[in-house]
């Protein structure tokens, strides 16, 4: 059972995130929904996820 779904615009958060480039935390502010909600909805569209690195770990 569980929570009802929010209804979010698939499309605008994958163009968002893939083509705009912004964060997941970014896209989940501009559609109103949390972050998680994102993610998840990103995964289901068969969207990977980017990994992200501290500062000093991406130069070694």
């Amino acid at each position: 059972m569980g929570r009802p779904r929010k209804k979010v615009d698939v499309g605008l958060i994958i163009e968002l995130y893939t083509r705009k480039g912004l964060s997941v935390r970014k896209v989940a502010r501009v559609v109103g929904v949390s972050h998680d909600t994102v993610a998840r909805r990103l995964e289901e569209a068969g969207i990977k996820l980017r990994k992200w690195m501290l500062p000093e770990e991406r130069s070694g």
